[in-house]
This record gives C-alpha cells, structure tokens and sequence, in this order.
C-alpha cells in the first residue's frame, strides 16, 4: 500500500521531546481522548436476547452448511459436535428435531441474564486485552484548523512530517488508514457467521481480524482527523514501554504554528536540524480568504 504524506501534530513539549529524544511516544489506548477508541462495545451487532434466538435457530443450520468439514473448536465441544454430524449424516430428520428442541425448551440459550452477564465480562476482557498495545497516531491532513488546535496547542506547536525509510525496512511502512462508521464495531458483525467460525474456522485467522477491527475503526466525530495508525504489540516478557526510536532522516518536514513564541521556534527549529540537517521546515499563515496556508522557513 503506497502511504499519502504523514502529519504528527505535537504541543511544543511533545515537539521538544520528539526531536530531542529521537523517539515517538506511542500511546495505549487509555490515553486516548476518545474513551471509545479501541474498544468494543458489543459482541454482536443485534441485542443479547436477539442474538440468542439467532444462535437457537441457526445452530443446526451451520452443523449442516459444514457437515463434512472437520470441527475446529477445542474439547470436548469438538467431539459433540461430531456426534451431531454423525447423527445428522445418518438421519436427516433429526436436524429439525434437534432445531425445534433448541428453539422452544433450549432454557440455558435462552437464559437472557446468563448469557449478556458473560458478554460483558468477555467485553472487559477483550478491552483490556487491547490496553498492551502501543499506537501512533498520524493525520493525512497537515492544514486541518482543528487539528492544530486540539493537538497542536492552539497553532503554538508543530506537525512533523514522517516518511518511512525503506532501505532501512522502517515501521513507519506500517501505517494504516483508519475507518469511520456510524458506531464502534460489535465484536461478531453475523451471528451465525460467529457461530460457523467457532466451531469450523481458523481461530487465528479470526482473532487476528477481530482485532483489526477494533484497532482500525472510529467513529463519525473523528472523521476529521484523516487518521493514519500505527499499531504494536507489546509482548508478555518485556518492560511496559512507550516511547520507539526513528531513523532521522524519516522526519523530512517541519511546519511551525501561528502562534509559536520566537524561542520555542529557534529551540525547536535547531532540535529539527541537528537530527536531520536536509529538513524542510515551514512557517504557517493564513491567505487573503483566512486559510491556512505555508511558507518556507
């Protein structure tokens, strides 16, 4: 995937910090001023009780859809439902038996209260999954008025623009553009498609894909933002980190904000050039019709 140009909007200590440090603070989702983001909110994208009349009517259909197929699921569910292919291959009738058994008495399905009890306790728990990974966040918008407000500290930071190294195989050839949708993402957007892939799907595969959906996906409000993320795990057997070094040359252009103080703007400017003496640096105004617009240094 060819990236667009890359903008990190900071405050002037983040920018101190940034260029002085050599390093990127890639937050956790806790630190997110969305309290949403990176979370889920649901598992399935119908209410609990709907969802479970879905389950009680759509469990034989799915034994049925993956009939020959090998269950995937672990024991001793997996060994059940061999015994259900096995009695359905020798007697199809016993499919709409066993559909209308789990449709009118199939009490522990049905138990509304039991089952959204443990939805929201599997939902704390994929969230707090989530909190061990670390994000950078980057706009594909360097003249957004609301950017360099809200993370520019009103026009007196800078945005830094990064551009991935790729001799050196960087990270920053990692980003990926985030979705915006009415709402966050249920865990499982298809009931039965859920129900399919726990027993008969690659469980990985899966993971991996529900995790990327919670990851790459905000809501309308932050449409603005024209967001870019870059996403890592951090792994079980290493200190709590936050902060990742970049190659210098990967910080090609600087644009200061309207409001800069003289010193911050020397300080920052000579941060700038001592890690990357060919850097592009650029001073914001604003044109006859108020629009934000740049100058060369």
């Amino acid at each position: 995937m060819t990236l667009p140009p890359l903008y990190k909007y900071l405050d002037v200590s983040g920018a101190k910090l940034t260029l002085g440090n050599r390093t990127f603070k890639h937050a956790k989702p806790s630190d997110f001023n969305d309290t949403e983001d990176l979370t889920i909110q649901s598992i399935f994208a119908e209410d609990t009780e709907e969802a479970l009349k879905k389950i009680a009517g759509g469990f034989t259909d799915v034994i049925l859809r993956h009939l020959d197929e090998e269950p995937t699921c672990s024991s001793p569910m997996k060994e059940k439902i061999r015994v259900i292919q096995q009695v359905y291959q020798a007697n199809p009738g016993a499919a709409e038996l066993v559909r209308a058994e789990l449709i009118n008495h199939g009490k522990q399905i049905n138990d509304v209260e039991h089952h959204r009890d443990r939805a929201q306790a599997f939902i704390a728990e994929i969230n707090e999954f989530m909190q061990g990974y670390r994000v950078l966040c980057v706009s594909s918008h360097k003249d957004s008025e609301r950017m360099w407000t809200e993370y520019a500290e009103k026009h007196k930071g800078v945005s830094l623009r990064i551009q991935p190294n790729l001799a050196e195989d960087s990270k920053f050839r990692l980003f990926r553009p985030v979705i915006y949708c009415e709402k966050r993402p249920p865990l499982y957007e298809d009931t039965l498609e859920f129900i399919a892939g726990a027993l008969f799907g690659d469980h990985e595969a899966r993971i991996k894909e529900i995790i990327e959906r919670i990851i790459y996906t905000k809501t309308l409000d932050w449409q603005h933002e024209g967001e870019y993320r870059l996403v890592i795990p951090a792994r079980k057997d290493e200190e709590p980190w936050n902060m990742l070094p970049y190659h210098p040359e990967e910080i090609t252009e600087l644009y200061l904000g309207l409001e800069m103080e003289k010193s911050d703007i020397e300080d920052i400017v000579d941060k700038a050039r001592i890690i990357n003496r060919d850097i592009a640096i650029f001073r914001a105004k604003r044109d006859g019709g108020g629009k934000l617009v740049f100058d060369k240094f």
